[in-house]
């Protein structure tokens, strides 16, 4: 059986009933039959055998998100497994009845409303060394997210492509690339680096990219966009958390410093490298999310980075903090599936099962409309284990 996703409609009746399906099933009834029709390839078989029976509800869990990739004959052999094992009410909830799957879907969320727009072709979207990423996201163009990252790689383009016609010389080039990082919200070293330097992305040579910004700064100390890009390439550790405080130091103190309208974010990046080295005691992080917020009411990213802080610090706070964020982001943010998992955690702590389901059922759902850009994150894996 080839591994390809479900067909949206058969994939909308799995996550609808996705928890109680999780927490009813016992796996091991139904893998030998999944396996005999070979929905699970013995690779998955011993992926699944290698969770104990005790961690019922987290096998199950990963059993549903693997046959949500084995194609629509694997959800009528589910259903018949289900069926066989003795759990004919867990396979009529997969009887529900869905209208057809519409080739582009309206997506609603709170106060944000977008209809995906018409397909585009290869040969419509201009060239450019990021093109098969934005080529990626034209379904989602129409969306407050998809708009920043397409603006972002178009800047980065334009950057790229003024550094290599000066022969990298030209500053308004670099100023460019990190004006496409700020539009794109980017925080860690991983991703800053990915973008300029790979070969499938910008393939910038980084040793001429380091002679420009070590030019720069001999002639001019207190350039922001070199001083913020050197730092945002550190590796999470204390020089990075010193130097990023440099840079929030240098922009406050210009006053008309081209960065000053993506304070809001530097303050971000600054918060989140002190969050990345004190997980377990986060106050220290706190103030730079405070201010970013001052520069940028209602910044979401902003909301979110405070709220995984107050998890540890205040988690009643983390609660209505991530409600907030629910509110202010749009539906493809990066972040607005981890923000339900994140509330799934802490009603569950809280005891409060019914709304720790909830959401977990809404993370779970929020992941099919994340972009192609974003990563699944760790937040998944920490609801499992709460769950299991």
């Amino acid at each position: 059986m080839a591994d390809v996703p479900m067909s949206d409609r058969h994939r909308d009746v799995i996550r609808k009933k996705y928890v109680p399906l999780s927490r009813d099933l016992k796996p091991q009834y139904v893998l030998p039959y999944l396996y005999q029709e070979k929905v699970l390839t013995e690779e998955m078989m011993e992926d699944l055998d290698a969770i104990p029976d005790q961690r019922r509800g987290y096998k199950a869990r990963k059993l549903l998100d693997v046959i949500m990739t084995r194609g629509d004959r694997a959800f009528g052999v589910f259903k018949q497994a289900l069926v066989d094992a003795g759990y004919r009410h867990l396979a009529e909830l997969l009887e529900e009845v869905c209208p057809p799957a519409l080739p582009k879907p309206s997506v609603e969320s709170g106060l944000h409303q977008y209809v995906s727009p018409p397909e585009v072709a290869s040969e419509e979207v201009p060239e450019g060394p990021l093109k098969s990423l934005r080529l990626s996201l034209q379904p989602y163009r129409a969306t407050l997210s998809g708009k920043k990252i397409i603006e972002g790689c178009r800047l980065m383009e334009l950057g790229a492509e003024l550094l290599n016609s000066s022969g990298y010389t030209d500053m308004d080039g670099l100023a460019k690339v990190v004006e496409g990082f700020m539009a794109q919200e980017r925080l860690t070293a991983h991703s800053y680096e990915r973008f300029l330097y790979n070969s499938d992305h910008l393939a910038l040579d980084k040793a001429r990219v380091a002679d420009l910004m070590a030019n720069q700064l001999h002639h001019n100390p207190t350039d922001s966009t070199c001083l913020f890009l050197q730092a945002a390439l550190l590796p999470f550790n204390e020089t990075r958390v010193r130097e990023m405080r440099k840079v929030v130091d240098v922009i406050v103190e210009n006053g008309e410093d081209p960065l000053h309208k993506y304070l809001h974010h530097v303050y971000c990046v600054l918060g989140d490298s002190v969050l990345n080295l004190y997980r377990d005691s986060p106050s220290s992080a706190l103030p730079a999310f405070t201010s970013a917020l001052m520069y940028k009411q209602d910044y979401p990213t902003a909301v979110h980075l405070a709220a995984e802080c107050s998890m540890v610090l205040s988690p009643v706070d983390a609660v209505e903090q991530f409600h907030r964020y629910l509110q202010l982001a749009p539906p493809c943010d990066k972040r607005f599936h981890w923000a339900h998992y994140f509330l799934a955690i802490l009603y569950s702590r809280q005891s409060e099962q019914e709304k720790a389901e909830e959401h977990y059922n809404l993370a779970v759902q929020a992941e099919e409309k994340r972009l192609p850009t974003s990563v699944m994150g760790w937040a998944k894996e920490v609801a499992q284990k709460v769950f299991a």
